[in-house]
This record gives C-alpha cells, structure tokens and sequence, in this order.
C-alpha cells in the first residue's frame, strides 16, 4: 500500500506540470528578444517565442479555442486545468488585416495538440510583417508556479516541446 501512495504522490506531482509544444517549427527566441516590448517585457504573459520556417500553426495545446482573431493573425487556447495560452504569430501583423493568414479552425472549436489552427504565407509576411517573430506565452500566470523554456535552439512544430508550467495547487 506504501508503494502505491508514493507512486500516486508522483503522478500528482506529473500531472502539475503542463508541456506546451511549438506551434511552428523553428528556431526558438526567448522572450528578451522579441521585437515588441509587450512581449519583451512580458506584459501580456511569460513564454518563449519561435522564429518560424514552416507555414501552419498548429495548437500547441488541447483545450478549447477561446481567440481566433478574425484577422488570423493571434489564437488563444484555453487548456481543461485552466491555463491560458496566446499564440501572436509576428509583431504588428494585426495591421494586416488578414492578408497572409488564412484561419483552419473555428472560435469555440475544441482542439488537441497537433490541430493546425492557421495557414500564413511566409513570403508575404517577411515582407510586409514588422517580424515573423511567434510569441506564444501563457497570459494567466497567476496560476502558474514555474515556467521552463526549452534548451533546444530548434523545434518542430506540434513535436518538441517549448516551455512547461507548473499549475499552482489549490
């Protein structure tokens, strides 16, 4: 009986943690590096970001998809433990006005990691984009205890995984 409150403790302390995989593939960058001080500065959230090279973002999560703007641009994705992610594909992309992104998902759809959420052409968007730079970064960190990004310079999109978080208890 010892053996299996101590083999339930662990799972406990597993199911603490949350693995939040890229939603592009790409080189990672941490937040300090991000062009734009919202993120930078980690006023929307905390996270890390990913310098993309493949073309579709997929949900880095399972949970419900909470945001999609309807320019494409950004997706919100809350998990079943209630941590919510933002996903802003480049910085000043919204001025778009969804040129470049073409959306794959509906707003209220559930999702599960892997479900490619957006298409966006890359060509355009390193043309007119301020940057292709990807935040993805959790916005309600009051729920969060500890966050660990990734020490791998490049991760495949719905495969590597970018950052974990630890839920607060209770």
């Amino acid at each position: 009986m010892a053996f299996w409150n101590r083999r339930s403790a662990k799972q406990t302390e597993e199911q603490a943690w949350l693995t939040v995989l890229a939603p592009v593939s790409g080189d990672v960058v941490r937040l300090n590096d991000v062009p734009d001080p919202v993120f930078a500065q980690r006023m929307v959230g905390d996270g890390a970001a990913v310098n993309p090279t493949s073309d579709t973002l997929v949900a880095p999560v399972d949970g419900t998809l909470t945001n999609l703007f309807p320019t494409g641009h950004a997706a919100g994705i809350t998990t079943d433990q209630g941590m919510e992610v933002l996903i802003h594909i480049g910085m000043d992309t919204v001025e778009l006005k969804g040129q470049g992104f073409e959306k794959l998902t509906e707003q209220g759809q559930r999702v599960t990691t892997g479900t490619a959420l957006i298409r966006m052409d890359l060509e355009t968007l390193r043309t007119t984009a301020k940057s292709v730079v990807t935040p993805v970064v959790v916005t309600n960190m009051a729920q969060i205890e500890e966050l660990v990004i990734t020490d791998q310079p490049h991760v495949e999109a719905g495969k590597d995984w970018l950052f974990k978080v630890k839920i607060k208890r209770g």
